[in-house]
């Protein structure tokens, strides 16, 4: 049911969760009711505080059950991913999921989840069970994947008479990020290759779910079905010691990373998605892609659009408007997974 103003949770205050928090502030048809955080020492803070704004009223709490009310609309989840950064519990995220779920809350998300079914058919009757105890929906969204991986080709393929192959890349630098949390423990950068043996099936696991998502979902927006899906890596090390903004990578330590997913699909169609991480732009010159993202769809027509390095100053800001934007759309859509597929087309409204 549309309503003037929806009632929006904010789930996390790191990078994403702090843009997240003016993101909500700032559209008129959002309302912040509560902000949810995991460490102790912003208990009981402003949110407003928190996010380097001017007091909001609105107070951090570490206890969910606390803030999961049933006059709240949507929680906008955009912790790290636990499957990737949960150790103890990486399916903590589904769990928190499917509990706000079945309270009859509504869940816009940028940890995943933007097409469960590429997990199976079991999967997603976890999370539509759930939605429809709860009568509310779940979108997951995002940056890239999120928007770019399957997005820019769908939209693309709207002036498509025919398609042979889609393919998606993108390239990327990460010396300027500060989050050691991310880059050298989540991403492996810095980390010898014994060290990524011991953590590769799940950081390959985690990565590899969100592209063979947007696969998928890219496969049903135009009306064929995957196959199957191959997966291609290419690690390189560093030649000398360098310092990056999260930390020091070492001589033959990881520099680089190349990953390829290729999904072989009915109709004789091939969607591939590829990502390649430099700790710094130096790193495995030998690789010719400059830093930037290239869609390209092989057809007739044939069609490729390219951004360069600097076409999004703050893909975190992105990544939470994504979702913020969609939370409208999410609540006043039938109950049930959606993805991009399922909703209107999502924009910023001025003065909203």
């Amino acid at each position: 049911m549309k309503k003037d103003k929806y009632n929006v949770v904010q789930w996390s205050s790191g990078n994403v969760g702090k843009a997240s928090i003016k993101g909500i502030n700032d559209r008129d048809d959002l309302n912040l009711s509560g902000l949810i955080v995991n460490d102790n020492e912003k208990n009981g803070l402003d949110a407003g505080i928190i996010a380097g704004i001017d007091e909001l009223g609105v107070l951090a709490s570490t206890k969910p059950e606390e803030l999961l009310k049933d006059d709240i609309d949507c929680v906008h989840y955009t912790p790290l991913a636990s499957f990737r950064m949960n150790k103890e519990d990486p399916d903590a995220d589904k769990k928190n999921i499917i509990k706000i779920l079945k309270k009859g809350i509504n869940v816009v998300t940028t940890v995943g989840f933007l097409y469960p079914k590429a997990f199976g058919q079991d999967f997603l009757d976890e999370l539509e069970d759930a939605c429809r105890e709860g009568n509310v929906s779940l979108h997951g969204t995002g940056y890239n994947p999120g928007w770019l991986a399957e997005l820019i080709p769908l939209t693309m393929s709207s002036m498509s008479q025919k398609i042979k192959k889609i393919i998606v890349s993108e390239s990327s630098e990460f010396s300027y990020y500060p989050s050691k949390e991310i880059v050298i423990d989540g991403m492996l950068m810095g980390k010898t290759m014994e060290e990524y043996e011991n953590e590769a099936e799940r950081y390959e696991s985690w990565l590899g779910g969100l592209f063979k998502e947007a696969l998928y979902l890219i496969a049903e927006g135009i009306g064929t079905e995957v196959l199957d899906v191959k997966e291609d890596i290419e690690i390189v090390t560093a030649d000398k010691d360098f310092d990056i903004a999260a930390g020091k990578i070492k001589e033959g330590t990881i520099a680089a990373q190349r990953r390829k997913w290729t999904g072989n699909c009915s109709k004789d169609l091939v969607i591939v998605q590829e990502a390649i991480y430099r700790a710094n732009e130096h790193s495995a010159p030998e690789w010719t892609e400059s830093v930037g993202v290239n869609v390209e769809i092989q057809g007739i027509p044939n069609m490729k659009m390219s951004f360069s390095h600097d076409w999004n100053d703050d893909p975190l800001i992105s990544t939470a408007m994504h979702g913020i934007n969609a939370i409208p759309h999410v609540c006043d859509a039938d109950p049930g997974f959606v993805s991009f597929l399922d909703l209107p087309l999502i924009s910023l409204k001025i003065g909203s």
